[in-house]
């Protein structure tokens, strides 16, 4: 009697073996397997798809879902659309609880495109995830003064930080607080930044916050804070500022190496001598980089001042670049790096009274009884140590929480070493006088 096998099998139990399938690298293995097997995926390629991705990402599912379907989206150009999709992503429980179409939900991909382009992002912000365990920068580290409160804490940070420290093996939290500000900053890059410039392609702002409106009541500056940081608790704005100032250390490599690379391009066909040696311009067009903020040898002694620029055009951007081929590094770099001052990120176009009230569903935490309602929250919808003791006043009961909150602008000293994503064991631990930090108090530093 011969032995059963898989192929031997209903199709109708072939597909529940494909929906059961935990990994694309499994389901990739056993669809290429048999000709049964890929017969039978190809009728349920889009549920088998979405099962994995759901368990990726699951509870940021929405979040990503709104990174990847607002790409392309510029507030400059396609106001009303940016803020429906921004609408229904921060409705996105009440829609699902409500039982809506998918056409109006979120939290569900509406295609196998969106499904491919949901595992790209997830193997990006992994990446993300890894190194910043791995990197995250010594507090401060670079021209902002250095804190005492490390070697306190018996950790000769200047010497030891990579041994005593790194890597940092984060919680479950940490890593939930890390993706869902991969996820917003790149929202906020796709509709808010401004698009990524290409060799030979067309060249256009998304100056939205410089336009008159005519439709709105409200200056577009106003309008776009309210539509999109308005919706999240104020503490997860400092976990996105906090990934974005980990971006901005990034650089440093690659300016090394199109600068290097830049310099060897004019030694090659250019004289010394020549009296416009300096000039990318008055290269051969076959070797001539392309057109952009950076003209000459000399202005690539400004690209540090350009890394929030950069840092500001997203994560998807920020992985590019950094796993681009030399060429592809200077020409991106040369082609999208601005001056810091235009950077789209972190907004700073408003006073605190202009950022209130809070919208739904960011509004719930607009309470007496904030802490009590914190209590009942699971660590990741609720602030850490560092966003309470740097943002939250001295309060009365009767206050309310946006009357007992900071919201004027941040820190990038606290930021550099990710103030709003630790956990509050991990805080105390170190020590951090975060008390002292607040309104830029910073502890003494002797001279």
């Amino acid at each position: 009697m011969a032995k059963p096998t898989l192929e031997g099998l209903p199709t109708e139990l072939l597909i529940l073996i494909l929906l059961e399938i935990p990994d694309l690298t499994s389901l990739k293995s056993i669809v290429l397997s048999s000709p049964i097997f890929h017969q039978a995926y190809l009728a349920v390629r889009q549920e088998a798809l979405y099962h994995i991705v759901k368990d990726q990402w699951g509870m940021l599912l929405g979040d990503a879902v709104a990174a990847t379907r607002s790409r392309g989206l510029l507030f400059a150009g396609q106001k009303r659309e940016a803020i429906a999709l921004l609408d229904i992503w921060r409705r996105k429980e009440e829609i699902s609880k409500l039982g809506m179409t998918s056409s109006n939900r979120i939290d569900e991909p509406g295609s196998v495109e969106e499904i491919l382009h949901l595992f790209y992002l997830n193997k990006v912000f992994d990446f993300f995830l890894e190194d910043y365990a791995k990197n995250l920068p010594r507090p401060y580290a670079k021209n902002i003064r250095l804190p005492p409160w490390l070697e306190e804490a018996n950790i000769p940070w200047e010497i030891q930080w990579e041994t005593s420290v790194l890597p940092i093996k984060l919680s479950r939290t940490e890593k939930h607080r890390l993706l869902r500000a991969l996820c917003r900053l790149q929202i906020y890059a796709n509709i808010f930044g401004q698009p990524e410039c290409h060799k030979g392609g067309a060249w256009f702002r998304n100056d939205w916050n410089t336009k008159k409106e005519i439709d709105s009541s409200k200056p577009a500056s106003e309008e776009a804070w309210r539509v999109f940081f308005g919706t999240i608790p104020p503490w997860e704005y400092h976990e996105m500022a906090c990934v974005w100032a980990y971006f901005t250390t990034m650089f440093d490599p690659i300016y090394k190496e199109v600068t290097a690379g830049l310099h060897d391009l004019m030694e090659k066909h250019m004289r010394k001598d020549n009296s416009i040696y300096q000039f990318f311009d008055s290269l051969p067009e076959d070797v001539r980089p392309p057109s952009g903020a950076m003209e000459s040898l000399q202005s690539l002694q400004n690209l540090p001042g350009r890394s929030k620029s950069l840092a500001s055009m997203g994560p998807e951007f920020v992985y590019r670049l950094l796993h681009g081929t030399p060429l592809i590094r200077r020409d991106m770099v040369k082609l999208n790096a601005e001056d810091d001052v235009l950077s789209t990120f972190p907004p700073s176009w408003l006073w605190e009274e202009d950022k209130l009230p809070f919208l739904y569903p960011a509004d719930r935490h607009a309470v007496h009884n904030y802490e009590q309602l914190w209590s009942t929250l699971p660590s990741f919808e609720k602030p850490n140590l560092g966003w309470r003791r740097m943002h939250l006043l001295p309060h009365t009961p009767e206050q309310t929480f946006e009357d007992a909150i900071d919201l004027e602008g941040g820190d990038e000293a606290l930021w550099s070493w990710g103030f709003a994503i630790f956990d509050d064991e991990r805080l105390t631990a170190w020590k951090a006088p975060l008390l002292e930090y607040r309104l830029a108090q910073f502890p003494h530093i002797p001279v």
